[in-house]
């Protein structure tokens, strides 16, 4: 196996930008979005990165490649977090701290991938018991 294999690579990509990207997002929530005309570039990049980190764990998980365990739940708690902060900063500070529609969609975007990747798993462990069973 190579030194660092393509999936890893993806996941170390995508947890540095998930870090950035959140920084930033609390960045521009606490200038009172003075750099919103940056997170619908920096959301698109990050979307495309954890897609291709996601589609290359599942397709290794299903051609028996993947190794080790990343569980998602920590990005959907994160990004949970992150969320209801920022709402709730709002809320409290009141117009002039606005959460970007972007944040609110790589988290719903989040959210999804992580449900698919749930339900994919599921059906991966069921594909190899039932071959466990006829063999």
């Amino acid at each position: 196996m190579a030194i660092l294999s393509s999936e890893r690579i993806w996941r170390i990509l995508t947890n540095i930008w998930t870090g950035l990207f959140i920084i930033f997002l609390v960045a521009d929530f606490t200038s009172k979005n003075r750099f919103e005309y940056l997170i619908a570039p920096f959301s698109v990049i990050y979307i495309g990165i954890l897609g291709l980190y996601v589609g290359t764990k599942e397709f290794d998980r299903w051609y028996e490649f993947h190794e080790g365990r990343h569980p998602g739940e920590w990005f959907v708690i994160l990004w949970t977090v992150l969320v209801f902060g920022l709402l709730g900063a709002s809320i409290s500070l009141g117009g002039d701290y606005k959460v970007s529609s972007e944040a609110i969609a790589d988290y719903i975007m989040v959210l999804s991938v992580f449900a698919l990747t749930q339900k994919s798993k599921s059906l991966h462990k069921r594909r190899l018991e039932q071959k466990r069973r006829r063999a």
